[in-house]
């Protein structure tokens, strides 16, 4: 078999610069096009060293292949400490496993001609046929990974602790920003927090408690009566709504001590807030006990 050197160095860098690209979309790290061919063509050149010298085996070593990998990506990111450069290596990682996975996934399938030895890929077809349609097939198992990443990244990030202080008890409890969420106290126009009755339910007062135990929530007269004998009578507060399974609801709620909204240095109290009871679950999966609007973040 005929191996033409400027056809495999044109194949691995159109390769490397795409995998590269992929790491830089996954890292999140600012490059240019320029950087990028660069470091593709110092991937490339490997390949035609180890053509032209197959007997110099400290080339095919693994330490030769991390410290060329790491070349790569200083080269490609210029990245300044140490942490981003480890995250854009493992990154780069990552998008090649991916991207030859894909990639050989459509050479199996579809009988194509190709090889990867030594950290050399070649294909043999027609006119670049196979390698354009594994790039193809690549992006497409790529894009749809990416987008779940993205889905369980966003979902992460969505979720937030909360701490809830009344009456000189404190409650940790993990809530959901919910951008859906613009319940309002009608009276003080302050932002509710909608939390599950089984997460406070150890701070309330007994005769409170009872109204959920008993789910007379929606008893105007009953819940009325007991809250009119309850020292909790003046942080008392109904929050009509339009969700969470009603049309036209009330949501008892109260105004608590205060509120924290994160934790460390993005840490965030909150006094003027009212705190809605919930007699369901929020969440199917327990990820979440309370939902927060946008702006109490």
């Amino acid at each position: 078999m005929k191996i033409y050197v400027d056809v495999l160095v044109l194949e691995n860098v159109v390769i490397n610069y795409l995998i590269l690209l992929l790491t830089a979309k996954f890292a999140k790290n600012k490059t240019s096009h320029l950087k990028l061919f660069l470091a593709s063509l110092v991937g490339a050149l490997y390949v035609v060293l180890l053509l032209l010298f197959p007997n110099m085996k400290v080339y095919y070593s693994t330490t030769a292949k991390i410290a060329l990998s790491m070349l790569i990506v200083a080269i490609a990111f210029s990245p300044s400490k140490l942490v981003p450069f480890i995250k854009a290596l493992v990154t780069f990682y990552v998008s090649t496993f991916i991207f030859a996975g894909a990639a050989f996934a459509f050479f199996y399938f579809n009988q194509t001609g190709g090889f990867v030895k030594n950290g050399m890929v070649y294909v043999w077809n027609s006119k670049w046929t196979s390698l354009f349609f594994a790039i193809i097939t690549a992006g497409i198992i790529i894009r749809v990974f990416w987008d779940i990443v993205q889905q369980r990244l966003t979902k992460e990030k969505l979720l937030i602790p909360l701490k809830i202080a009344f009456e000189n008890e404190i409650t940790d409890l993990s809530a959901l920003i919910d951008t859906g969420n613009s319940l309002y106290d009608p009276l003080t126009n302050s932002p509710v927090v909608v939390v599950e009755f089984n997460a406070i339910k150890h701070i309330l007062p007994m005769e409170i408690q009872s109204i959920f135990d008993k789910s007379i929530e929606d008893d105007l007269t009953s819940v009325t009566r007991i809250v009119s004998d309850s020292s909790w009578l003046s942080r008392f507060r109904l929050i009509p709504f339009k969700s969470l399974g009603k049309e036209n609801g009330m949501l008892i709620g109260f105004k608590p001590d205060y509120i924290e909204v994160g934790e460390n240095t993005e840490k965030k109290g909150v006094t003027d807030v009212i705190v809605g009871i919930y007699n369901r679950a929020l969440s199917k999966n327990n990820n979440y006990n309370a939902l927060l609007s946008l702006e109490l973040v």
